[in-house]
């Protein structure tokens, strides 16, 4: 497991749908997924490691703009679920976005690390999920 201090200073960090992703000074990337930062690539060397990093903000916030849809539904699950439980719910959603009662009993209500999520929010977060799926 990566510690943060290790690789300098903090560039800055992008949110994606169930990761984070951390630029670091000495140009490597850390990637959290729910548990504990791990080494996930390093820059080019040659590449500024801050423009590195406001190129891909910038991709993120043109994604979030065009896809309005997606958007909601990713802020939604990062309201609804920790970072080490957004992975769980988003894949019962993602497998099976039709029947929000399973993904609740999948991802909510099943053996080990649950999501304390409610029914209603599963509801709200599959219909969300289905809009982000149609507007592709």
């Amino acid at each position: 497991m990566a510690r943060l201090c290790k690789h300098g200073t903090e560039i800055g960090r992008i949110e994606s749908l169930t990761c984070t992703t951390a630029y670091m000074s000495n140009g490597q990337v850390l990637i959290n997924r729910g548990f504990g930062w791990k080494e996930f690539r390093k820059v080019k060397a040659g590449l500024d490691v801050k423009q590195v990093y406001s190129d891909a903000a910038a991709a993120a916030a043109t994604k979030n703009a065009n896809r309005p849809a997606y958007a909601a539904y990713k802020t939604a699950l990062h309201d609804t679920a920790g970072l080490s439980h957004r992975w769980k719910l988003h894949m019962a959603i993602e497998s099976n976005p039709q029947d929000p009662d399973g993904v609740w009993s999948d991802a909510c209500d099943g053996y080990g690390d649950n999501c304390s999520a409610s029914i209603e929010e599963v509801v709200e977060l599959c219909h969300l999920y289905l809009a982000a799926q149609g507007e592709k």
